[in-house]
């Protein structure tokens, strides 16, 4: 997170400093924020090959802006037989945090998604890593919708993982906090990624707020 918003100074001494990732939001009529807004290139890999010391591992999905990881997703379908309780279980036995693309602060999440459901992990701990919905809910209670035109799901790729939303995400809404114990004087470290039903609902008042005042 600090990556994508500060930037890297490349020397203390001159001053030499890299932008990363054009995040900022432009305002309407700012042209040069504007064209470096769609400077940022987003891509997708399939099948990515993350490890140096077996490179037969690989994952599913991975997101990147600039060259960066954003998210990775482990994908299942129930053709295969399997659902996302299979993808959880794929990243807690078989995806070692040790590895760089999973380790803490590497990524803003992880996403274990079937055709029906989504859940997702800001930190990969192994058997403890820790899995949270992020479906939309459906009447009254947890799920998705029925979807007249394609997946239950397809509202992730077509909405959140969208350039604009990605973006808005990264400046807004995504988080590292640090917090020191005043006793013991450990350090503590953990990511924030918001789920479906924070971003949808701030999203909303946002636009309520634009358009009524």
């Amino acid at each position: 997170m600090d990556l994508l918003r500060k930037g890297m100074n490349h020397s203390t001494s001159t001053g030499a400093y890299e932008v990363v990732f054009y995040g900022a939001t432009p305002s309407p009529g700012n042209a040069v924020a504007e064209r470096r807004h769609r400077a940022n290139r987003w891509s997708v890999t399939r099948q990515l090959r993350y490890s140096q010391d077996d490179t037969q591992l690989a994952l599913d999905l991975a997101i990147f802006v600039n060259g960066l990881p954003l998210a990775t997703f482990e994908l299942k379908n129930h053709q295969t037989k399997q659902t996302v309780e299979d993808a959880v279980e794929q990243y807690k036995n078989t995806r070692d945090a040790r590895e760089l693309l999973f380790a803490d602060g590497r990524c803003l999440a992880h996403f274990a998604v079937d055709e029906h459901s989504v859940r997702f992990c800001t930190r990969l701990a192994g058997k403890k890593s820790w899995f949270l919905p992020f479906d939309k809910g459906w009447d009254g209670g947890a799920g998705n919708p029925p979807n007249p035109n394609g997946y239950r799901t397809a509202y992730l790729w077509q909405d959140i993982l969208s350039p604009s939303s990605l973006a808005d995400i990264i400046e807004h809404y995504a988080a590292r906090l640090v917090e020191k114990d005043p006793k013991t004087k450990k350090t503590k470290r953990w990511q924030i990624f918001p789920r479906y039903h924070q971003l949808d609902v701030v999203r909303k008042l946002l636009k309520d707020s634009e358009e009524n005042g």
